[in-house]
């Protein structure tokens, strides 16, 4: 029973900590990301709009 409630805590610690990295990447790409304004090679570049 422990290893049961171990390894869902450690089931919710790693689903926290990609839900945190998610986030992090759509806020940044959402912010135009890391376009260095060659916009050919930049999906979501938001250069010179």
């Amino acid at each position: 029973m422990n290893a049961l409630i171990g390894n869902g805590v450690v089931l919710l610690v790693l689903a926290a900590a990609v839900g945190l990295a998610v986030r992090s990447l759509w806020r940044s790409h959402r912010s135009g990301g890391h376009c260095s304004g060659d916009c050919g090679s930049c999906g979501g570049c938001r250069h010179g709009k």
